[in-house]
């Protein structure tokens, strides 16, 4: 069984529903199983990593995602790898890891998501969100990239049922209508997890 640390806080996360997805549709026959970090500030604390040599030691391989974020929010990419290098070499554990969005840049899980979005049959819904962007930018926060998205999902004719599901962090991966799990962007996770999962 694959064990798969993610910083959300539990299954009713996009981030879950998008890895799933991910899993689902590249890797069907991997047993994965989800521990929820609630935040990357918990990656190397005790509870966690007691289950990380739990894994170890049952011959489970341990697989980490976590956003790079950017350098204006204090973080980014080189600075989270530091990070966790120190944390390994600190508590005693080694893990293979992912850093959102393509292990080498800033951004996280929702830069991914993204470049998932089916801008091909939704461009009317991002020329219009993008202007209103710009309009209200001046005056206005802007809601953040987990925000548009949501936007963007709950902004298309759905059925009750797949209402429901949105409601539960399930932004309907699974359906090509308004995500390509193909794109290139998504290729150095999937590559990742081609590496590391057994």
């Amino acid at each position: 069984m694959n064990k798969i640390l993610i910083e959300a806080k539990n299954k009713n996360t996009p981030e879950y529903r998008f890895l799933k997805a991910i899993l689902a549709k590249f890797f069907p026959t991997c047993e994965t199983n989800f521990i929820f970090m609630d935040g990357v500030g918990n990656l190397f604390s005790e509870p966690i990593r007691i289950q990380m040599l739990q894994a170890g030691v049952a011959g489970e391989p341990v697989l980490v995602l976590v956003d790079a974020d950017t350098v204006d929010k204090g973080n980014g990419y080189k600075k989270r790898k530091t990070e966790i290098e120190n944390g390994m070499s600190k508590s005693g554990v080694q893990f293979p890891y992912f850093i959102y969005p393509d292990n080498g840049g800033d951004g996280d899980v929702e830069t991914l998501m993204l470049a998932a979005a089916r801008y091909d049959k939704h461009k009317i819904f991002f020329d219009c969100f993008n202007d209103y962007e710009r309009c209200v930018s001046a005056s206005y926060q802007v809601p953040n990239l987990k925000g548009k998205l949501h936007t963007y999902i709950t902004a298309q004719k759905l059925s009750s049922r797949q209402r429901q599901k949105i409601g539960s962090g399930d932004w309907l991966f699974e359906e090509e209508d308004y995500w390509d799990l193909n794109v290139k962007d998504l290729e150095p996770l999937i590559q990742f997890f081609s590496d590391n999962l057994k």
